[in-house]
């Protein structure tokens, strides 16, 4: 899912490496060899990718805001006429800690 969100910030031969090791689920070997690089520099390339998908949500923050409106969503399709108000209330609370770019007290 990081990647989906920020795949655009990484240089193009991360990016490549990443597709064949995730999406196309080659061995480091075979990515290796279809690059003309070594196991080792694909090796390399694919933990500066992880590492640095992961600094970028760490600054981020857009998978935990996402978390955020998916909830809000899910809260909202699950009004009715008894529960309106209360679910008012939890949909005002995640959407205001995804602005804030918080938790709420369900974790998210």
């Amino acid at each position: 899912m990081l990647r989906d969100i920020y795949e655009s910030l990484l240089p193009p031969r991360q990016r490549q490496v990443a597709y064949l090791k995730f999406d196309e689920d080659l061995s480091l070997s075979e990515i290796a060899q279809r690059l003309g690089i070594s196991k080792q520099g694909c090796d390399d390339a694919v933990r500066r990718c992880v590492k640095a998908l992961l600094s970028y949500e760490d600054k981020l923050g857009f998978r935990k805001r996402l978390a955020h409106i998916e909830q809000a969503v899910e809260l909202a399709e699950s009004i009715n006429e008894h529960n309106w108000r209360e679910m008012k209330q939890r949909i005002l609370e995640v959407l205001r800690s995804a602005q804030a770019g918080g938790e709420t007290g369900d974790g998210v």
